[in-house]
């Protein structure tokens, strides 16, 4: 069917709390090329289940079972994505570890920690984050450099790529280049590489490693074996599961473009400060409010006053990532909303001591911020701060 350009659509159902699992069961035959064709096999003359480039709706079930209201015209779709990512990516789960600097890759021990499917699993988040790349939706995940280039175009990343995965080992792979050649002798260093996330004790980097000693001929040598090691032969499996996923969705040639910086940017945003004149000229508003409303103006008000940490912070409260769009603000889907919360029932009186005594609260799947009629900057901005940072203000009505 796709062959004629229709592009099934999936429904999907998933429960919080185990978002990755229900997906992977629901998307699984879609995302994964050989469970696509395995499936084709044994359903032959049935509808086919696609690619994952067709439309997928989502349906929630909460923690008690009950189905959470919703049609999803593309914002439940996101907020999946979302929940997804931070599920699946979390060191916790045994697919992706971190480096010293807190961005991820896979990890060499998934089979050990996240089961026997592990590659399977790899391929479908893969496919999940081109997915996301695919349709224009920006995710929080900091992979790290180096995987980043492999990535891009499959390449064994290079010795200078060693520094996003270990600063501290770079710098001293680079101090062992120019030592004298008598002290290289001294450090009895041999040819392999310790091995504490796999079967455990170390890998030979060549054969007989373990009995041939690093000098000042061949030190060369082993400062690349050892950050090839590192960075490509203990996750070759894992890397090309994940890059086989991704590329289902993205093609190879499109993503040479890029260098490995700009890729991160197409995935997860800009960093660097926050316009956040940008963001209130591609703002809209209902509710009642209005770009020239008081509590408005004291909302952009408040926000530029912020740190920048806090900014990032109140990003991430209304959309689910703490970047800025590669393009700016304007390139939000849905675009950034300021909606008018309270004003529910009774006097106006009351609702007004009602509504100021709310949070307010973020619907990120519709990219939404749900803001009391405060009076004032600093009252907009307290209340604002406590929300973000405290986690209390989340909504996904």
């Amino acid at each position: 069917m796709e062959a004629f350009g229709f592009t099934p659509e999936h429904h999907i159902q998933v429960t919080r709390g185990r978002v990755f699992a229900d997906a992977l069961d629901a998307l699984g035959p879609a995302a994964l090329k050989h469970e696509n064709r395995r499936w084709r096999d044994d359903h032959v003359g049935e509808r086919p289940p696609g690619s994952l480039k067709g439309v997928v709706r989502v349906n929630f079930v909460n923690e008690h079972g009950v189905e959470e209201a919703g049609v999803d015209g593309g914002g439940l779709f996101k907020d999946f994505l979302s929940a997804l990512i931070e599920e699946a990516f979390d060191p916790k789960v045994g697919l992706f570890v971190e480096t010293p600097d807190r961005t991820l890759y896979p990890n060499p021990a998934s089979w050990k920690h996240a089961g026997a499917d592990h590659l399977r699993k790899l391929e479908f988040l893969g496919a999940m984050l081109g997915k996301a790349v695919y349709e224009g939706i920006l995710v929080d995940l900091p992979l790290a450099g180096f995987f980043l280039a492999k990535l891009r175009d499959g390449r064994p990343p290079e010795l200078n790529d060693l520094a996003t995965l270990d600063p501290e080992l770079y710098h001293h792979l680079l101090s062992l280049k120019r030592l004298p050649a008598r002290d290289v002798e001294d450090l009895f260093l041999h040819f392999t590489a310790s091995d504490p996330d796999g079967v455990g004790g170390d890998v030979d980097l060549i054969p007989g490693g373990s009995e041939i000693r690093v000098d000042g001929e061949n030190r060369g040598r082993y400062v690349h074996l050892l950050a090839h090691h590192l960075m490509h032969a203990r996750i070759r499996r894992q890397s090309k599961a994940f890059v086989d996923g991704f590329r289902g969705l993205i093609e190879p040639s499109w993503l040479r473009v890029f260098a490995p910086a700009e890729l991160r940017l197409l995935i997860s945003g800009a960093g660097g400060k926050i316009d956040i004149d940008d963001l209130a000229r591609s703002a809209t508003y209902s509710g009642g409010y209005t770009a020239d409303h008081p509590t408005v103006t004291a909302l952009w008000d408040a926000l530029r006053e912020c740190r920048e940490e806090d900014q990032r912070a109140f990003l991430k409260f209304v959309t689910a990532c703490p970047n800025t769009p590669l393009l700016g603000f304007s390139q939000l889907m849905p675009p950034f909303c300021v909606h008018r919360s309270g004003m529910s029932s009774g006097s106006r009186a009351s609702e007004d001591t009602a509504d100021l005594a709310r949070l307010p609260t973020a619907a990120t799947c519709m990219n939404l911020l749900k803001l009391p009629p405060y009076k004032t900057k600093d009252a907009v901005k307290e209340k604002l701060l406590y929300a973000v940072t405290s986690g209390s203000g989340f909504d996904l009505s």
